[in-house]
């Protein structure tokens, strides 16, 4: 029996990491259509998320069925919910992904598309390099490593902001309202790559809690 149990756990941990690395595609890829406005690459990640859904509803059932049949010792428990919260956010940031990839092909269907604006590189950068990083803490239990994300969090919430007051700048001198439409859908993949960043986040603080039972620094009673 425990062998069995031990074998759903490994089982279930090879699954999350296949879908990690798939998603760690899949969030570079649409930086790169976002940049490039590669119509191509965006339509393939717009029309895959069902893939990202389908898998992440498979390893949440395999997660609850352990938990609820094979009662799970504390540190497996904390695993295995830690784990749950965590493919919350994995399917948020796949959304994403494919929200993105919506805006992509409406802008890039102008006749004259509006160019990405300054800015959107570095912060698409940083966010990925925190979402990876959560994802890699998850992989390898880092809780050290975990508990300093939030830290780069508060540098894409900085570029955030000051793309957002340029890009309302432009909107408000827009008279002749030709680009309007496309700065607004600017603004919307701005604020999805700012929630991308915010589920990373969240990511490293559920690591943390399976590591350690915390949750924002705060022990938690069992």
């Amino acid at each position: 029996m425990r062998d069995a149990y031990v074998q759903s756990l490994d089982a279930l941990t090879e699954d999350v990491k296949r879908l990690i690395f798939s998603l760690k595609n899949t969030l570079h890829r649409t930086g790169e259509a976002m940049l490039k406005m590669d119509v191509r690459m965006a339509t393939e990640i717009r029309d895959g998320d069902e893939f990202f859904d389908q898998m992440i509803r498979e390893i949440m059932r395999k997660d609850l069925k352990i938990q609820v049949l094979q009662s799970p010792v504390a540190g497996d428990w904390r695993g295995l919910v830690g784990t749950f919260k965590i493919l919350g956010d994995m399917e948020r940031i796949a959304d994403h992904c494919s929200d993105i990839s919506s805006y992509v092909l409406r802008i890039a269907a102008a006749e004259n598309p509006v160019p990405v604006p300054d800015g959107f590189d570095q912060m698409y950068a940083d966010m990925e390099g925190l979402v990876n990083t959560a994802f890699d803490c998850y992989i390898k239990g880092d809780d050290r490593t975990a508990e300093f994300i939030r830290d780069k969090d508060d540098v894409v919430d900085a570029n955030f902001n000051k793309i957002l007051n340029e890009l309302s700048s432009k909107i408000e001198n827009d008279t002749d309202r030709m680009n309007t439409a496309a700065y607004v859908d600017y603004v919307l993949i701005l604020k999805y790559i700012e929630r991308m960043a915010d589920h990373g986040t969240n990511i490293g603080e559920w690591v943390v809690y399976q590591k350690r039972n915390e949750l924002q620094g705060k022990p938690l009673e069992m």
